[in-house]
């Protein structure tokens, strides 16, 4: 099988490809935890299915009882980490780690383990160190899949796509299924081959169990890839097939949520996040919301979910993940201080060079002022073909202050025609300045 079918996007931050990635490792190894937390005897009745807490209390006790164990740590870890994706609980990033630790102190050699530490170094943003588990995992054992899903991530993430290319190639050749699929859908979107995204986020989902969470979150992401390509009717219909299998489905209901606020219907829009917000505070859905209030004339509530976003990044960042990225494009977008914004960006790029990262840096430089440097930035984001609105809208708004009028007003045009509602921050703007620079 072929991994591109033409090259040519890579999502905002950190990929939803990542955390679908993890999240199908996690909930596979979880699997085998239940299964193992609850074999205490030969002659024991089949096991219910546990739910995550139960399968960490579980495990807990197999650990006081047996302390020498390796395998029960590694499954302890692995369900720590579920249980992080299911409550955006970091708390719980240092005790997964430590359990992780322990059983390859007992075992060096521990392969859930090893992979475990991989997912656990993405899930913190630490991509050089995730790089460097998944390499050590698969020197172990070459022919387990995931190992090259941990691999490529952080090869995406460290902007070198080709190598990630390359891995992804001999990940869909161990494995066809739906973590090698959604992967190939995202190299094909990162190389702005969209249909081809598409295609093979549709293979994914097909792949997957359709009751199981992992299928759920492709179909989400099948979602994202019609909304982003300006396709709202088809993107709210692929979020709910994903609600229609669970009605509660956060990620599906946030879907909705930004067709809602995309389309103009911001007091839906509103409701349904400040919903979202309760259940899983997840910063991304804090942002929208907060920019939502502000779109509506409630700069005081909009005040509160920043606050609430810098308060869950100060944790976050105090449990070991690395913030700098996300919270240079938050700052850059919400009016701090430039100096600080791009002291932040030039960090974070430094550790994770990606087009994305590229692109942060270049709208902080912009920010800032340095405009020739930040054009040369946004050129580099651009670099692989990227079809994602946010790129060209940056790259418009730093040529329009270069006075390259021709090349603000293509790009402007640009970003409108991937996506008109890609931003209620700045689509508007957008067609406004394009208005002015047609005339």
């Amino acid at each position: 099988m072929h991994v591109l079918v033409g090259r040519r996007p890579e999502q905002r931050l950190l990929s939803a490809l990542l955390i679908l990635g993890l999240m199908v490792a996690a909930r596979v190894a979880l699997a085998r935890t239940q299964a193992f937390a609850s074999q205490p005897t030969a002659l024991a009745p089949a096991p219910v299915q546990l739910t995550t807490e139960d399968t960490i209390t579980k495990l807990q006790d197999r650990i006081r009882s047996h302390p020498e164990d390796s395998a029960a740590y590694a499954q302890l870890g692995l369900a720590l980490f579920q249980r992080i994706r299911e409550t955006a609980d970091a708390s719980l990033y240092i005790p997964a780690e430590t359990a992780l630790t322990e059983a390859l102190n007992r075992d060096p050699q521990q392969l859930d383990a090893l992979i475990g530490q991989g997912m656990l170094a993405l899930s913190r943003h630490r991509f050089a160190e995730g790089l460097q588990w998944g390499e050590r995992a698969r020197a172990l054992n070459p022919y387990r899949a995931q190992t090259y899903g941990i691999i490529a991530d952080a090869q995406i993430e460290l902007g070198r796509y080709p190598e990630a290319v390359a891995t992804l190639q001999q990940m869909v050749n161990l494995r066809p299924d739906l973590s090698s699929y959604s992967r190939i859908s995202y190299i094909r979107e990162l190389h702005g081959d969209t249909a081809g995204a598409i295609a093979a986020m549709k293979q994914a989902v097909a792949a997957g169990n359709p009751a199981a969470e992992g299928t759920l979150w492709t179909q989400v992401q099948l979602g994202h890839l019609y909304f982003n390509s300006g396709d709202w009717q088809r993107a709210e219909a692929s979020y709910q097939q994903a609600l229609q299998v669970r009605p509660d489905y956060v990620y599906a209901l946030a879907g909705i949520a930004r067709v809602r606020a995309a389309q103009g219907r911001y007091e839906e829009a509103i409701g349904a996040y400040q919903k979202i917000v309760t259940l899983l505070p997840l910063p991304a859905f804090v942002i929208v919301l907060g920019d939502l209030y502000q779109a509506t004339g409630q700069p005081a509530e909009a005040r509160n979910q920043y606050d609430l976003v810098r308060a869950i990044e100060q944790l976050n960042a105090s449990a070991g993940v690395d913030v700098d990225l996300e919270l240079a494009l938050f700052d850059a977008d919400h009016g701090a201080d430039p100096v600080q914004v791009l002291k932040r960006a030039r960090a974070a790029y430094s550790r994770r060079p990606s087009i994305f990262a590229a692109d942060v840096l270049a709208w902080a430089l912009y920010r800032h002022g340095d405009y020739p440097e930040a054009w040369r930035y946004s050129q580099e984001a651009r670099r692989l073909g990227t079809r994602d609105a946010t790129l060209h809208y940056h790259a418009g708004m730093i040529a329009y202050a270069l006075g390259d009028r021709e090349s603000a007003a293509g790009h402007l045009r640009q970003a409108l025609a991937i996506n008109p509602g890609f931003s209620m921050r700045y689509a508007p703007w957008a067609r406004t300045l394009l208005m002015r620079l047609e005339q």
